[in-house]
């Protein structure tokens, strides 16, 4: 008969699974497929594959898995011979705790080009826990719940993110008239745009300024229109995406340096139990103060300093604490 069906599930690896379970629902939802047609629909849908593949894969669907799959001589394709539904394997707290984890994320992409694909793939996603989950979903919500915040965008991005998405892909230039708040001027940039990312809740791309000659972040929201150029371009073989985004405390890349800080017995408990950025070194003191040292855009690290109030003292360098007193002082005028 075959492998113990648990065995046998957890033997399959994620792209034999979908293959399979592909090859059920064309029996399930077509009339009468024969090797033939499963082979067209699923080369079209997942990749290239070939009939002797597919009659295997029936066969493990048949005798291994247990589904009353059957062949019609007369009508010359398979189909079930009673309803059914495919054998997943029950999930584990942990997998449930991923699912949940990851529909919520989906938040992010509200107003962009994939929201439609990933609304559906959220329902199918509940309709797939629904039978999988040892309790039902009401004493779900009260054993659990995800809660991550975004910023909400009052622009619609979707589509400058269709636009700078397709600009990756075809690794065509775009021109953009971007707003900067920094400098609060709106400007023609030139961009290689390279990679878009989320950071709560706000889309960035980043790209080859040729403005500014240098790798930039550019948020989607300030872009006030973009043309897809005809001007292809390569990445630098020397960009490294994952060290270029680790490099922020934050999103701020510029400006970078070494920045200690000085926290008191009561906030160092906590500081001390955050990985707050990968370059980060912690010192223990008498009484249970702390000295952080880490990097990262001075303007960033300073509003995150300040947000602990007396509880901490920039020690170095010395340029951050004097901007720092000058804040202090404003603030001081500000509430006289």
């Amino acid at each position: 008969m075959g492998k113990n069906k648990n065995d046998l599930r957890r033997g399959f690896n994620k792209i034999i699974l979908l293959r399979i379970f592909k090859i059920f629902q064309k029996i399930r939802d077509l009339s009468y497929p024969n090797l033939s047609r499963l082979t067209e629909e699923l080369s079209y849908e997942i990749g290239n594959v070939s009939e002797r593949t597919i009659k295997r894969d029936i066969a493990t669907l048949k005798y291994d898995l247990g589904l009353p799959i059957e062949f019609d001589k007369r009508k010359g394709g398979y189909y079930l011979k009673e309803e059914c539904e495919f054998p997943f394997p029950p999930l584990s707290g942990g997998e449930v705790i991923s699912l949940l984890i990851a529909t919520n994320l989906l938040q992010q992409f509200k107003g962009t080009p994939l929201e439609k694909s990933l609304s559906s793939l959220e329902k199918k996603l509940e309709t797939f826990l629904s039978d999988k989950v040892s309790i039902n979903p009401k004493e779900l919500e009260m054993a659990l719940s995800v809660n991550i915040s975004y910023i909400k965008l009052k622009t619609d991005v979707s589509d400058i993110f269709d636009k700078i998405f397709k600009a990756i892909r075809e690794k065509r230039r775009v021109v953009i008239k971007y707003h900067s708040l920094s400098s609060n001027e709106t400007r023609e940039r030139k961009v290689d745009p390279y990679h878009i990312y989320n950071f709560q809740g706000v889309w960035y791309f980043c790209g080859y300024c040729h403005f500014r000659k240098e790798i930039r972040d550019f948020a989607l929201d300030r872009i006030i229109s973009i043309k897809i150029l005809s001007e292809q371009f390569e990445i630098s073989k020397d960009f490294d995406l994952k060290e270029y985004l680790n490099r922020a405390f934050r999103i701020y890349k510029g400006d970078t340096k070494k920045i200690k800080v000085w926290f008191d017995s009561y906030q160092a408990r906590w500081i001390k139990e955050r990985i707050w950025h990968e370059s980060q070194e912690i010192e223990d003191l008498e009484n249970g103060e702390i000295i952080l040292t880490i990097e990262g855009n001075t303007e960033e690290i300073k509003r995150w300093i300040m947000s602990y109030g007396s509880h901490c003292k920039v020690l170095e360098p010395e340029s951050l604490k004097k901007e720092i007193e000058e804040e202090i002082k404003k603030l001081c005028e500000i509430y006289k």
